[in-house]
């Protein structure tokens, strides 16, 4: 499984001509680095004296970046194996006319379940954003930083996964879905970019 590499493993499977892992499991990866960043205000910011009024949130926060963090180590798995399982399709056989239309099916579905798990990743990383916010305004003053770097990390991790969104839905010969898809990638673009925005400036008014 890809998420039980070691991190040298992972690299260097993702560094050789291996297919996979690849660029949605890297952006899954960081995804989930995102999230860790959060709990790790939270944790550094929950029972530490000063701090009193906000234990409860960032236990909360603490919670939920967890979980996030643990859906996006899934979706790194799960991004893995639906590049596999598009390329295993190329390699069906297509002597007949009947093997052929069973191939360009096969491939056809699965190139639209790729794009959904990128899909996935990258509404599944946006929650990151709300998490970060909190974690600056209320976190521990001596690593809210690492919450700004948590959106940062956000933002590339939604762009990253829908460049694969977008490049799944051009090879698809079916214009309904690329209208969908390429609709999806246009909001979710848009929102990433202004909640990166939003989060650095809360960043930019802490006062150490």
């Amino acid at each position: 499984m890809v998420k039980q590499s070691s991190l040298i493993d992972f690299m260097d499977r993702l560094a050789s001509a291996e297919s996979v892992p690849g660029g949605g499991a890297a952006v899954a990866l960081t995804g989930a680095e995102a999230a860790g960043l959060v709990a790790m205000v939270a944790a550094l910011t929950s029972g530490k004296k000063g701090y009193e009024p906000v234990w409860q949130k960032m236990e909360e926060i603490l919670s939920r970046a967890r979980v996030l963090q643990a859906e996006l180590l899934d979706l790194m798995e799960a991004d893995a194996a639906s590049y596999q399982a598009v390329v295993d399709c190329f390699k069906m056989p297509q002597e007949s006319e009947a093997e052929k239309e069973c191939r360009r099916q096969a491939i056809r579905q699965a190139t639209v379940e790729a794009a959904k798990v990128s899909q996935k990743i990258a509404e599944t990383a946006l929650e990151t954003f709300d998490l970060a916010e909190a974690a600056i305004k209320f976190g521990n003053r001596n690593v809210v930083s690492d919450g700004a770097i948590a959106a940062m990390l956000a933002r590339a991790t939604i762009h990253g996964a829908l460049m694969n969104v977008r490049i799944n839905a051009i090879s698809l010969n079916d214009e309904a879905l690329q209208k969908e898809f390429n609709e999806l990638v246009g909001r979710l673009s848009v929102v990433a970019d202004q909640r990166e925005r939003e989060v650095l400036q809360v960043m930019e008014k802490v006062r150490f």
